[in-house]
């Protein structure tokens, strides 16, 4: 999966992009628990030879600056025998994470939610669609949820439950648009 978020030159999102251009590859939302994390800004330098896009960065109060220790592999100069071998170090890497739902980096757990773990993100996950502007129709989103999650084969896929969720709230508000 790509960290980065695809663009494009107009502003208009495909029902079935919206949920990932939207939310899960933006770098502005947690991807746990769809807490707004960050504040981008985009300015453009102009000097020198070529134009330079810019982008600062600043946490909400919904995120704080954590060391996430991570375990690096290191070689040391020389060992006893006279040889290298590798060894091991901890080594801090200062990460934001989201003080609703306390994810280091903001991206979601491998673990499947609950039934009722996803109905309660189905609040910020609108407040991050109405900030972008897209129609839907939330109680569509409320019902495709609970229905995706009371369904033993697909359960446990949550990221294409939000996906596919999504994409039939915004069909459901627009449906003579597509």
């Amino acid at each position: 999966m790509s960290t980065t978020s695809p663009t494009s030159d107009d502003d208009h999102v495909s029902p079935a992009n919206a949920f990932d251009r939207l939310v899960w590859h933006n770098p502005r939302v947690c991807n746990g628990c769809f807490e707004h994390v960050k504040e981008l800004e985009e300015h453009t330098f102009s000097g020198g030879i070529t134009d330079h896009d810019v982008h600062d960065q600043s946490r909400t109060p919904q995120a704080t600056l954590e060391q996430d220790e991570r375990i690096v592999d290191t070689v040391p100069a020389e060992s006893v025998d006279g040889g290298s071998r590798p060894g091991q170090q901890r080594a801090a890497v200062p990460r934001t994470t989201c003080r609703s739902c306390s994810r280091i980096g903001c991206w979601a757990d491998d673990t499947t939610l609950t039934k009722i773990q996803a109905l309660r993100l189905i609040g910020p996950l609108a407040h991050r669609l109405r900030e972008q502007g897209l129609e839907f129709d939330k109680s569509v989103l409320r019902r495709s949820i609970r229905k995706f999650k009371e369904i033993e084969a697909v359960q446990g896929y949550d990221t294409e439950i939000f996906r596919r969720s999504v994409k039939l709230a915004v069909l459901r508000a627009a449906p003579t648009e597509y």
